[in-house]
């Protein structure tokens, strides 16, 4: 799961974070910046146009420039292309994220943050100009930062800690390729598998967009799929697969989600019903229930063309799921202060934004920041109501 995250020089951000980096885990938090940690449950607010779409489009390009490469990225689902995103062509675009991982092997989590740096080259191509990750080690309450990974336009060192801890020089020929989307291939690189699988199990869910897949109109290819994809289009399949793996599964599954939706109680022929008429509260609680649960889901207003009462039913499965899986989390945005109702105010996250230039005029805080949003928390008052009474939308000091 990732416990923070800051974007520099890319689309509307300068330099904002969400959550904590690697130095405010390990006590350095001299900047004076936030040392709330994202959760397992995390709402995005704020007005419209405020960065929260921009945040979770930047997760997803620094997915596919691991997963695919910059060039590629940079033009991959109607992007304009690197150079049309990063304000300033003449400095790098940096990401920086900080993440828990599940280390089964070792049976305890493992922290590690990766930092990824691109650059506009003279012909304003993208290319990889740094790279570095850095691992948190020590024991018996000991913490200290040592760097596995440190690139500079291709070329620098690694250090394999099953191997020991001896750096050995590395370079990339590809300058559109990260040093992590090769080694976080090659079994024996554990820590760099561990941090690979993470980010390219990020699932960024378009259910509400209204560009859906013509699938439902047009029918889609047979055939089990093992996962949702990021519109539902393929709910069929899915469907089909989990009833070829497992038919009492199948009818556990069906059965729990039939239960909490009035509407789809009657459907027996439930592919086809979902074809004529998709159901995305069924798309949600089946992706919550995939038996490979994904590192971290990404959701643009989920609870939209909910009605009230099924706004609940997914806020509690979506706190389910994390609760569940401890070492997954969700990120969702959202203009609705029903679905938030239940959170605490370290889960949310506001976002804002002067307007007063095109692009780096964006901030991010956690209404756990404010001492009049915690006290009134803790005195009962749920986050919905004390958003729709003003109080989430005014700094601290403004109280």
């Amino acid at each position: 799961m990732i416990l923070g995250i800051e974007i520099e020089n890319f689309d509307v951000f300068d330099k904002d974070k969400a959550g904590i980096l690697i130095e405010d885990y390990l006590g350095d938090n001299s900047h004076g910046r936030s040392i709330n940690a994202l959760r397992g449950l995390n709402a995005l607010i704020g007005r419209n146009n405020t960065g929260k779409t921009s945040f979770m489009g930047c997760m997803a390009f620094l997915k596919d420039t691991i997963t695919q490469g910059c060039a590629v990225a940079s033009i991959s689902y109607g992007r304009p292309g690197f150079a049309n995103m990063t304000p300033d062509i003449t400095k790098p675009s940096v990401f920086r994220v900080f993440f828990k991982i599940e280390d089964i092997k070792n049976g305890r989590p493992e922290f590690i943050q990766y930092e990824l740096a691109i650059a506009t080259n003279r012909f304003k191509s993208p290319v990889i100009d740094s790279e570095k990750a850095v691992l948190v080690t020590g024991e018996n309450g000991s913490k200290a930062a040592m760097t596995i990974l440190d690139t500079k336009q291709g070329m620098g060192t690694i250090v394999n800690l099953e191997e020991g801890d001896k750096a050995m020089d590395i370079g990339v020929e590809d300058e559109h390729l990260t040093a992590l989307s090769l080694y976080g291939k090659i079994t024996g690189y554990r820590d760099f598998v561990l941090l690979y699988k993470e980010i390219s199990n990020w699932f960024f869910c378009a259910f509400s967009s209204e560009e859906q897949s013509s699938y439902y109109y047009e029918g889609g290819a047979p055939g089990g799929h093992k996962h949702l994809n990021s519109t539902g289009s393929n709910v069929g399949n899915v469907l089909e697969y989990i009833r070829m793996e497992n038919e009492e599964e199948y009818e556990r599954i069906v059965g729990e989600i039939k239960d909490k939706i009035p509407a789809m109680k009657l459907k027996k022929n439930l592919p086809l019903a979902l074809k004529e008429s998709p159901d995305k509260l069924f798309l949600y609680l089946l992706l919550l229930r995939d038996s490979s649960p994904r590192s971290t889901i990404f959701i643009e207003t989920p609870d939209k063309d909910l009605y009230h009462d099924m706004v609940d039913v997914l806020g509690d499965e979506m706190r389910e799921y994390t609760m569940k899986n401890h070492y997954c989390q969700i990120m969702f945005s959202t203009h609705n202060p029903y679905i938030i109702e239940t959170l605490s105010p370290k889960e949310i996250w506001i976002f804002e934004r002067s307007f007063e230039k095109d692009n780096g005029d964006v901030t991010i805080r956690c209404a756990g920041e404010n001492p009049l949003v915690m006290e009134m928390f803790h005195q009962g008052v749920g986050m919905g109501a004390i958003w729709y009474g003003g109080h989430l939308d005014t700094k601290p000091e403004e109280e």
